[in-house]
Formats: C-alpha cells, structure tokens, sequence
C-alpha cells in the first residue's frame, strides 16, 4: 500500500476523491462521479452555446458568453485528462511510493521531506486562495437581495445571476433559488476540479525537482571524495552506478508526467491569452463602472493567470533542479577519474546538458518564458480588440 505517499500527500488524496480521481476509490465511484461531473458541466455548455446563437449579434454578450465556454471547458479538458490517464496516475504514485523506498539515506529523506513539506503549504495555500475567490465570485446575486433589506424599495430588485446570458426557459425571479443553486454547484464544482487537479500536478513537479536535487548533491559527493588508490575508485564508481540508476528513475518519471500532461500543456496557453483578451475588452469597455462586474471579471483574469502561473513554473523550478545536475557533473574533477568513471562522466554531461522540464505536446517548454510570451500575446489580442471597438 502507499505507506509514504499515503503519510505525505494525504490532502491529494482528500482532493481526488472527491472527484473519484483516487486511483485506488472503489471502482464504481471511479467511473461513476467523473462521468456524473463531466456531464453537468457539458449541459451548462450546451446551454451556453444556445445562448450564444441567439444572441450573435449583441457584441457584449458574445464577448461574455465566450468566456464562459472557454471557462467551462478548461474545467471538463482538465477532468477528463485525470479520468483518461487514470493507469498513468496509478503508476506516478507507485513510483513515489518506490522513490522513498530507494531513496533511503538521510540526507535523501530529508531533502524528500522538505519539498513534501513544501508542496502541503502550496497546496493549502494555492485552495484557499481558490476558494476565497469562489465565494466572492459567488457573492454578486446577493447584493439585490441585501440591498431590499437595507434600503427597501416599493419593488424588488432585478435579480442578478452569476451567469446572466443564459435563456432558462422559465421565470428567473420565481425560480432564482433553482437556478443559483444550479450555476453555484457548476461554479464550486469547477473549483474544486481546478484545486484538485492543479495540486497533485504540484505534488508530482515538486516531487520531481526533489530527486533531481538529491541526484545532483549525490552526485556531487560522489565525485569529490574519490582518491588515489583502487579500493576507492572502485568504490566510488559503485556509487556512480548507484546514482545514475536513481538519475534513471526520475528521468522515467518526468516522461510519464510529460505524456500525461502534454495536451492539457498545450491547450491552457491558447485559453489564457484568449481569456485575458476576451474578459478584458469585456471588463473594459461594457463594465468598468459597475463594480460587481469589475469584481467578477477581475477575479476570472487573476484566477487564470494565477492557474496558468503555476504551471510555469513548477515547470522552470523542474528545469532549473535538473539542471544542477549537469554543472555538478561538469565540476567535477575529471582529470582524477580512472577511464571507466569517465565513461559514466560523459555519459552523464551528456544527458543531462539538455535540461528535462515539462513540454506543451513536445512543442515547447513550461517555463516563465513561456508565461511571460503567453500574457504578451494575450495582451495585443486585448489591444486589437479594443481598436476594433472603436
């Protein structure tokens, strides 16, 4: 069983399950909550798009509903990834569970410890933060309803609803409570999928970097202790081959991470720009005086970025640890070492000079650059727009 994993990552398994993405829940849950949540969010889309065909011709509302779908779609695009590679999640956390069980010496667990202890308080940070946004996101149909307490009127305020555009076919004020409790359920639902998917992708990065900075200190103290005599370059070429085996181990994990994650990398950069364009021009120009818009739209901006955010770099953080694998290798005093040990040396500088870090389908890497080109780009899409307006 996943004694460590279990010791460790618990919050993960908490999160998943709640989703039936715990790929050790009762089977039936497995198949059965996934389904059930893909289709709720797949009829408020539906909903969407019928909306957005009634509607073409008013530019606002397009501009709304559009970012709705996209919304909408990021939330089933990561549900369904987790669902599908489902062999994939059992075996990424069979190999942690290995790597505790190989990685056994004491600066090993420590240094796995430290970035496990790392990865709780992201994880507890990264679902606050979500969840206080949620419920502020949540807040705007109540302001109506408080202000008839506060400051009555001889009428009742026009209700407002989270998702305006969408045509219920029904009477929205007698089945208000309906309708919230329904877009609430798709709203918190999405959430919960954004938590729950984003931190086991931290657990499994931070993990990641974890081995790679053991390796690279491993390594480190490998190379710099070897001696003259043969009992020691035996020795250290032992531990050589030792270390290699473990660099293997973290090099088959982050490729497992790689094809799992690949679209999913590849889909979220062309959704960030086009939400930071379509939500802005929208905030902008048809809602910058009204404040609950402001809020709404403000907090859907920082929400991406900051999803968007963390994939990045968790990626560049994974990049920048395998890295110190090469320089440790490349510092080493080669001149000392006997013809074998230089074997495994270049064998090592070789593979390790190209720098393993996750890729968006093979095309290009998860790193700040890339955030920084996708907000650059989404920013002109925004500008562009914005000129068309006027």
């Amino acid at each position: 069983m996943l004694v460590h994993v279990l010791r460790e990552y618990n919050v993960n398994k908490i999160l998943l399950s709640h989703l039936g993405l715990w790929p050790y829940q009762n089977k039936f849950v497995r198949n059965v909550l996934p389904i059930l949540y893909l289709v709720i969010l797949m009829t408020i889309v539906l909903l969407q798009v019928l909306a957005l065909c009634d509607r073409w011709g008013n530019i606002q509302e397009v501009f709304e509903i559009c970012h709705h779908i996209v919304t909408v779609m990021i939330f089933v695009v990561k549900l369904f990834n987790e669902f599908w590679n489902h062999d994939k999640i059992r075996y990424l956390y069979e190999a942690m569970e290995n790597h505790w069980n190989v990685f056994t010496s004491e600066i090993e667990i420590r240094i796995l410890k430290d970035y496990s202890m790392l990865t709780r308080k992201c994880i507890i940070t990264y679902s606050i933060i979500t969840y206080v946004s949620t419920v502020l996101f949540l807040m705007v149909p109540f302001k109506p309803i408080l202000l008839d307490i506060i400051r009555p009127l001889n009428e009742s305020r026009p209700r407002i609803f989270v998702i305006s555009e969408i045509e219920w076919g029904m009477d929205k004020d007698k089945y208000f409570v309906l309708i919230f409790c329904y877009t609430t359920s798709v709203i918190v639902m999405g959430a919960t999928i954004f938590v729950a998917v984003d931190s086991i992708y931290i657990t499994r990065t931070v993990h990641a970097c974890s081995l790679f900075s053991i390796i690279s200190q491993q390594l480190e103290k490998v190379t710099s202790k070897l001696g003259i005599d043969k009992l020691s370059e035996q020795v250290t070429y032992q531990e050589y081959v030792i270390c290699l085996k473990k660099y293997q181990l973290a090099l088959e994990f982050v490729n497992v991470m790689n094809s799992m994650y690949g679209t999913v990398a590849l889909i979220m950069p062309l959704v960030t720009g086009a939400v930071i364009s379509l939500v802005g021009v929208r905030m902008v120009v048809y809602g910058l005086n009204q404040l609950e818009q402001v809020m709404r739209f403000g907090l859907s901006i920082i929400g991406m970025l900051m999803h968007f955010l963390i994939l990045c770099y968790s990626g560049q953080k994974l990049m920048d640890e395998s890295q110190n694998v090469f320089y440790r290798a490349y510092a080493a005093k080669w001149y000392t070492f006997s013809p074998r040990l230089k074997s495994l040396l270049i064998i090592t500088l070789y593979r390790s000079f190209k720098p393993c870090g996750l890729t968006a389908g093979n095309i290009f890497s998860l790193s700040m650059a890339t955030y920084a080109a996708v907000i650059r780009i989404g920013i002109s899409y925004f500008m562009t727009f914005l000129s068309l307006k006027d």
